[in-house]
């Protein structure tokens, strides 16, 4: 049994943007698909694992069951992920290397925005941080989970 269609077009979409971006470091000696999780190892030794999971539940809980000291969380740009991640911000950004991509695919603008919550917090007010994080959010075409799964049928 394979992934659903939305889960594996964004694992499909994630691994193409992580070998693009690394054709000028050349950093990656190899990338491994399992499943939801994308395992990406460096030639230094590190290794980032990230977890592609389209329309998390709970990020906070999500990102805390990912043990690897690089990790990632790769989700839809929807309003309800974004709502999410907001909710969870006091515990996400109390989690030290986790970066979260936020990806449309097929936006007219830019296809993905990235944060990590951890540094993020450290650099902003809190007055500012819902409007900065929301700026972000909007340079992205927001998608629905009704509009992803149409258009990876």
């Amino acid at each position: 049994m394979g992934l659903p269609k939305a889960t594996a077009y964004l694992v499909e979409w994630f691994v193409r943007y992580t070998k693009n971006r690394d054709l000028l470091f050349r950093k990656i000696s190899e990338i491994k698909e399992e499943g939801e999780n994308v395992l990406v190892k460096q030639k230094d030794g590190k290794t980032l694992l990230y977890h592609v999971q389209p329309f998390p539940d709970d990020f906070g809980k999500l990102a805390e069951s990912i043990q690897e000291e690089q990790k990632g969380i790769v989700v839809y740009n929807s309003k309800e992920n974004f709502d999410s991640m907001m909710k969870e911000w006091k515990r996400l950004s109390g989690i030290k290397g986790l970066t979260i991509y936020f990806v449309n695919p097929f936006s007219k603008l830019e296809k993905r925005w990235i944060i990590s919550p951890n540094i993020h917090s450290k650099i902003s007010d809190a007055q500012s941080l819902k409007e900065g994080l929301n700026s972000m959010y909007l340079m992205v075409d927001p998608i629905s989970k009704e509009e992803v799964e149409e258009l990876t049928k």
